[in-house]
This record gives C-alpha cells, structure tokens and sequence, in this order.
C-alpha cells in the first residue's frame, strides 16, 4: 500500500472519510436500483443524484488525505536519510556495462562458431573420390 500502512484497518483508520463515503456512495446506489425496480422516478432520480454528489465527497476525501500527505505532515529527519555514494554507484554501473558488453561478445563469437560449424543447406555435396 501507498503510505507505509500494513493493513487495511490501519488505513481506515488514517483516512476515516475514504471507507465512509463508499460506503454511503454504495448506499445511496442501491437506494436508486430499488426505486427503478419499484418504477418509482423520483425515487431513482434521488438515488442517482445523491450518488453521484457522494462520490464526489469521497473523491475530494482521497484527494486531501493524498495532499495532506504529500506535504509533509510527518517531519522528517536527516539522521533517518543516508547518503547516497554516487562514486560507487558509477563503479557497478560501469562494471555491469563491462560485463554485459561481454556477455554479447562471448554470445556473438558462440553464434559465429556455430555458423561456421553448421553445414549450409544450399553448400554442393562433397564429392567422394573413390
């Protein structure tokens, strides 16, 4: 999950509005499907409305919990940060890029020997001289 959570009752219980207006959105959705299998037209046109002004609260619910927590509600400390050896990371890259070029070499001289091994197809048969 996003976040660092572990589980998803951690979560609800960070983001309380998120499973809330699901929740109500669901409701208000079933609340529309029951008026349209009564034929009740307003009762449809209630639900429906509800809905969709519901799911809008909810998105707008994920969309602040994401800011709020994008903008650094949790103070974060140098000590917690490492630094980053740029130097030793351009030694493994190059070395990867040395072992890969490698790698390609040994594979293309393989291929190579193995062409030059393999008869051609369309090579005239030897004579045998008898």
């Amino acid at each position: 999950m996003a976040g660092g959570s572990g589980t998803l009752l951690d979560r609800f219980k960070q983001e309380p509005l998120v499973p809330l207006g699901a929740a109500a959105t669901i409701a208000a959705f079933l609340y529309a499907a029951h008026g349209m299998y009564r034929g009740n037209f307003k009762q449809t046109q209630l639900g429906m409305r509800s809905r969709v002004v519901l799911q809008g609260l909810t998105v707008c619910a994920l969309v602040g919990y994401g800011l709020y927590s994008a903008t650094g509600s949790k103070p974060s400390r140098k000590e917690d940060m490492r630094d980053i050896d740029w130097e030793r990371l351009a030694r493994e890259s190059k070395a990867a890029e040395e072992a890969d070029k490698q790698r390609k070499e040994q594979a293309l001289a393989a291929q190579a020997a193995k062409a030059k091994k393999a008869k051609s197809v369309f090579a005239p048969e030897p004579k045998d001289k008898e």
